[in-house]
């Protein structure tokens, strides 16, 4: 019972466990929609602003005036000052217009940023949905197993608690034939008390019996001396009253002659009611055959029996009277002896089927008592292998919700990291609200920045595809940092992994195989060089191009933020040149 309810709560938590991942699964089913939309709409204003910018490009291009500002010399600047101090209408709008182009850049560039980071998160969101529906299938696949498990052992148990129920009851049945059995034994017993006690009294006859005819012997030998003797005078005297006693005599052999009519006629009901008696013992033997499925006949039967014995006690001390019937009776009773002899034999006959049945029914309980034991130990063999794997099964859950806490942790700072570019991206626009305010002070330099414009149109494309490069490449530095995550417990040098052999084709290293030691030295010197760099850069921003383009080249397979952190600096001075 113990072992079912363990397996029952185990089921529960399983199918509440899958419940939560179906709504988790929902959820993320639903931001990817809401992904999705948003991905769809930015593609719709991205589309909608580059239209803008294309009419807007084309307008500058037909404009007189923008193709004179082209071809003017940098030995022109006077004329420009003079412009500058009374500005036309013309240059006001072309002004206007320029502004207007520098927001749209603006804004198709932080399009861009949100279109990749989108489709970022939209595939990772995808792998992430794979590998819930992959561990789903599996959890519904093993709970599907547990559930047929289940089944089988509520069968196996249903199976063993019918066998037990149907050993008890051949086990009550057993001990209540026994009873029976006891019953009958000892109404034997009684009857057999009763039967020697009737040879006691036979005995006792028989010596009375015994006493008689001695007396009778001693009277006849009393008549010889007596005929001896009465040959005298007196004879005649004895004659007559011999006489006397012969009629008396006959008179009484008279009484005796109808006393033994009597007797014989008392004799043939004995007759009878001894052939009654034989053929009731008969039937005592017949039943006695049948005893486990008669026991209550022959209770009643042994009644009858004990009163037909009564009857025979009361005619015993009537025929006490009787020498001759005593004989006869003493001859049956040797018949009944020898009847009862049989009968103890079958008795004892019956006692050994007894003892028989009863070894077999031991036996058969034994088997019986062996094979539940190997049920029960087959059962808890069983419970124990399913506890195994319901262990298993909850340490693989654990590991998964570590993993996805550490996934929750990995995209909390990745929002406190886009807070911070946020902050910074404040600051830079406010900077560049200052510098605007600079070119409205400083017209004259207006015509140099147009003249390079185009120059600068080139270059954001060369540095669209770099960008687009370092982002697959930061793609593939992601996914080995992924393998190098499954496989902590290998030990092994970043050389000898292929994805970093890969990347070293990719972004060649001056020196392809080092050590940990140097790795540390090589992160501090570039750490150096980029602090160097970045001072540099603020005082010539004319020379921070290369200069990024060769710390993306160096640092690019050791840290992925320092490239976005480049990558957000390059924009930044850029902003600010414009």
């Amino acid at each position: 019972m113990f072992s079912r309810s363990l397996l029952q709560s185990y089921i529960l938590i399983g199918s509440i466990d899958l419940q939560k991942a179906k709504e988790h699964n929902k959820r993320l089913d639903e931001e990817i929609l809401a992904l999705r939309n948003r991905v769809r709409s930015l593609d719709s204003e991205k589309k909608e602003l580059g239209e803008v910018v294309e009419r807007l490009k084309g307008e500058i291009g037909e404009s007189p005036e923008n193709k004179q500002l082209g071809n003017l010399s940098p030995g022109k600047t006077v004329g420009a000052e003079q412009r500058t101090q009374d500005p036309s209408p013309g240059e006001k709008l072309k002004y206007q217009q320029q502004e207007e182009l520098q927001q749209l850049r603006q804004n198709l560039h932080r399009l861009q940023i949100l279109c990749n980071s989108a489709e970022k998160e939209l595939r990772y969101e995808r792998g992430k949905n794979l590998d819930l529906k992959q561990h789903n299938s599996l959890l519904q696949e093993e709970s599907i197993k547990i559930k047929i498990e289940l089944k089988q052992a509520q069968q196996k148990l249903l199976d063993s608690a019918k066998m037990c129920s149907s050993l008890t009851a051949e086990w009550k049945h057993c001990q209540q034939k026994i009873r029976e059995l006891e019953l009958e034994v000892l109404n034997q017993a009684q009857s057999i008390k009763s039967q020697n006690n009737l040879q006691e009294k036979l005995a006792q006859e028989k010596s009375k019996v015994a006493d008689a005819e001695e007396k009778i012997l001693d009277l006849q030998q009393k008549l010889k001396h007596a005929q001896k003797v009465c040959v005298t005078d007196t004879c005649v005297l004895g004659k007559k009253q011999l006489e006397e006693r012969i009629k008396e005599a006959m008179e009484n052999e008279a009484k005796i002659k109808q006393q033994y009519e009597e007797e014989q006629q008392k004799r043939k009901l004995l007759d009878q009611n001894i052939s009654e008696l034989q053929k009731q013992v008969k039937l005592l033997q017949d039943k006695e055959n049948q005893l486990e499925m008669t026991s209550s006949q022959q209770q009643i039967r042994i009644q009858q029996q004990e009163t037909q014995l009564k009857q025979l006690e009361n005619e015993n001390r009537k025929s006490d009277e009787h020498l001759k019937s005593n004989q006869e009776l003493s001859e049956k009773l040797s018949g009944l002896q020898q009847e009862k002899e049989a009968l103890c034999e079958e008795y004892g006959q019956f006692l050994k089927q007894l003892d028989v049945h009863v070894r077999n029914y031991n036996e058969k309980h034994q088997h019986y008592k062996a094979k539940l034991r190997r049920v029960k130990d087959r059962l808890v063999h069983e419970v124990g292998l399913r506890d195994e794997r319901i262990k298993q099964l909850e340490n693989e859950i654990g590991t998964l919700q570590q993993q996805v806490k550490m996934e929750k942790t990995f995209q909390d700072q990745i929002t406190a990291q886009n807070n911070i570019l946020l902050l910074e991206n404040r600051k830079l626009l406010e900077q560049l609200t200052e510098q605007e305010e600079l070119i409205h002070s400083n017209k004259w330099i207006m015509s140099s920045v147009q003249s390079r414009v185009l120059v600068l149109d080139k270059e954001n494309k060369q540095l669209q595809e770099n960008s687009l490069r370092l982002t697959q490449q930061v793609g593939l530095l992601e996914r080995i940092i992924r393998s190098v995550q499954i496989r902590r417990g290998e030990e092994t040098t970043i050389s000898d992994i292929p994805e970093f052999e890969a990347l070293n084709k990719i972004l060649p290293l001056p020196n392809s195989s080092f050590s940990e030691t140097g790795l540390v030295e090589s992160v501090g010197s570039l750490q150096e060089t980029e602090e160097h760099e970045s001072e540099e850069a603020m005082a010539n921003p004319k020379a921070l191009e290369p200069l990024s383009c060769s710390q993306n080249s160096k640092a690019g397979p050791i840290n992925v933020a320092s490239l976005k952190e480049r990558r957000c600096m390059q924009e930044q001075d850029q902003k600010s040149e414009l």
